[in-house]
């Protein structure tokens, strides 16, 4: 049940979808087996860690909680909510389970059995010739009888159909739809979830391809399938993902009326928590991301344990998951409420590249083209200001622009914040035979690694995927390569986020500078200028709808001037709740000259290091204190 909307989750729809990517011969006499997550202890302890359920189990459960398996039987269309045995003892510590019929009305399932008599429903009733599944379903739960749970475990290896890596030595092609099969796409996947039917055309189902045949059909694994129906949402999925970028929104505005010079970005990311959570949504996406300065134009930064001085941007790329549909939205705003000259620049042009991709977003368009649209307007932005010079399409053809905007335009989005199913351009060294008629140079380290160098050729300008998106096989938690192969189209029901950046992220630059390939390109007294702005990023989420046109659903404020005036209202209501004596004054002995920051500091800061190790309890709790009652004055707020 989906406390948030009052409905059920469509697990039986989502099962459908997935059963229709299968070929006939895997749905015959076959069975989807899921194991979801159990409960996991921190590493040699009894202390438990917070609950999340693996995606694929809740999109075809909406189950939520520890030790469940799941069983659909394909040919006869029926869901089986396989529950952990009834245990008296552990509902002393963590209350009781619920009964098999408040689980039939919780949940979109026909049946509920109890795990012990899981063998007997498949041995007896179903008799499955193929099992399909993933996370090594026949790994089982305890079941007090070690006979009964290694017949259990024989009779479910024997079926299992274990998905295999998407390529093989004897067929190179990405592992996707079969080649002959129509998919008939409606508004969202038919509205209903059904994302395609299949209809084969020209020859039977008992028609095998040749041996080794390249050209041959490649089956669609049970992931697979679970990646291809993910791709389009159905409305109750959509409608939590609005929920969870509405939620989003609010702690991002909170934010930025709350931000203080002094502050520390823990702080801040305290508050994004504190903020969601209070709107119900406990769980993050993903770890918060607040940078500020040069942190910023740390990509993946998470340590957020820097003092935020005057003058700085701020960062903030973090997003709540409702009902585990997570949200994913960056804002970039100054601390003390005005923007510099060359830090509107930057944040003018990246609202240009964002912008300008949106308005071109639609049904059928190709999200490599969006990605292009973006870095050629990141070229000539950093034209304009000085930054780059040269030939335009010397510049864009160079790649020079991967110096500043590293990675992807975005992702797909839903139950994992990096959802598989959408392409991403990864910059390949060309073939040998036209190698030789290309300039190219090959610098150790330069926008990669030394173990992996990136090769540069006039003709490719694609992305640089992030690190989780490089890899050829199935992860052990069941993650495939298709986040880089299935479909570069956006269709109905896609939901993605445009997330352009620009950093100035200084051991890139210098590597940058000292390849005369690179350096040509760079004007370095006007690039020193702007390497105080750290780094830039505006992400958005955007659902492309029905008809083929696409819709903002992120409403955290990104215009400049807006930016501008809610962080000065924030810190207006700051200064107006501290004269009227609803917070202390702060004396300038908390802070040392190594802080660097004015008297404009907020009472919550304190340099750490100042403090001897008797006094630290007093000041930790003075901290507290301040904090609390800074607590007080946001909610007063509102």
């Amino acid at each position: 049940m989906l406390s948030r909307i009052g409905l059920k989750y469509p697990a039986r729809l989502h099962c459908e979808k997935v059963a229709s990517f299968l070929s006939n011969e895997d749905r015959a006499d076959a069975v989807i087996l899921a194991r979801g997550t159990q409960v996991q202890n921190r590493d040699n302890t009894d202390t438990e860690l917070d609950f999340r359920q693996e995606s694929n189990f809740l999109y075809l459960t909406g189950v939520q909680e520890a030790d469940f398996y799941f069983l659909y039987d394909i040919p006869n269309s029926k869901a089986y909510l396989i529950a952990p045995e009834e245990n008296p003892t552990l509902a002393v510590w963590k209350g009781p389970g619920y009964t098999n019929e408040q689980l039939l009305a919780r949940y979109d399932v026909d049946f509920v059995v109890r795990y012990p008599f899981l063998l007997d429903l498949l041995r007896d009733e179903i008799r499955p010739r193929r099992i399909h599944g993933w996370n090594h379903p026949e790994h089982g739960l305890p079941l007090g009888n070690k006979a009964l749970e290694h017949e259990l475990e024989h009779y479910i290896s024997r079926r299992l159909i274990q998905p295999t890596p998407p390529t093989t030595a004897t067929n190179n092609k990405p592992s996707t739809v079969d080649d002959h099969t129509h998919h008939d796409h409606g508004p969202y996947g038919d509205h209903n979830g059904h994302r395609c039917r299949h209809h084969k055309h020209h020859h039977h189902d008992h028609d095998q391809p040749p041996p080794h045949n390249p050209k041959a059909p490649v089956r669609v694994t049970i992931l697979e399938a679970l990646v291809l129906a993910r791709i389009n949402k159905t409305p109750i999925e959509i409608a939590l993902s609005r929920e969870s970028t509405r939620i989003t929104s609010d702690a991002h505005r909170l934010i930025m009326k709350s931000a203080r010079p002094g502050m520390f970005e823990y702080q801040l990311e305290a508050l994004f928590r504190y903020e969601c959570a209070r709107q119900g949504a406990k769980n993050q996406a993903y770890l918060p991301i607040v940078g500020t300065a040069v942190n910023a134009a740390y990509l993946h930064y998470t340590r957020n344990d820097t003092q935020i001085k005057d003058g700085d941007l701020v960062l903030i790329d973090a997003a709540c998951e409702a009902d585990c549909y997570g949200s994913d939205v960056t804002r970039t705003f100054p601390v003390n409420g005005r923007f510099s000259k060359e830090q509107a620049e930057i944040y003018s042009l990246v609202l240009e590249m964002q912008n300008s991709v949106i308005k071109s977003m639609g049904q059928g368009v190709d999200w490599r083209e969006m990605a292009t649209l973006s870095q050629r307007i990141g070229v000539r932005g950093l034209k304009r200001l000085g930054i780059l010079k040269g030939d335009d399409t010397d510049l864009i053809e160079s790649g020079i622009i991967r110096t500043f905007y590293p990675h992807g335009l975005g992702h797909l989005l839903g139950l994992n914040v990096h959802d598989d199913g959408l392409g991403l351009s990864i910059q390949l060294p060309p073939p040998a035979s036209a190698a030789a008629n290309k300039t190219e140079v090959v610098v150790d380290g330069f926008l990669g690694t030394n173990e992996s160098p990136i090769t540069f050729h006039r003709t490719n300008i694609g992305e640089l995927a992030p690190p989780s998106t490089r890899r050829s096989r199935p992860s052990k938690t069941g993650s495939t390569s298709l986040y880089a192969t299935p479909t570069t189209k956006l269709e109905p029901g896609m939901l993605l986020t445009v997330e352009p950046g620009i950093y100035f992220n200084p051991a890139q630059l210098e590597r940058a500078l000292s390849v005369p390939y690179a350096a040509q390109y760079l004007d370095e007294p006007t690039l020193k200028r702007y390497m105080s702005v750290g780094g830039v990023r505006i992400e958005d989420v955007v659902l492309v709808l029905p008809n083929g046109q696409v819709e903002n659903i992120t409403t955290a404020p990104k215009i400049l001037s807006e930016v501008e005036r809610i962080v000065q209202e924030g810190q207006h209501e700051y200064q107006r709740s501290q004269s009227m004596g609803d917070l202390p004054e702060c004396g300038s002995s908390v802070l040392d000259k190594k802080t660097e920051v004015t008297e404009k500091v907020s009472p919550v800061v304190s340099d750490r290091s100042l403090s001897s190790s008797e006094e630290i309890p007093r000041g930790i709790k003075k901290r507290a204190g301040v904090f609390k009652k800074i607590l007080r004055a946001i909610r007063n707020m509102f």
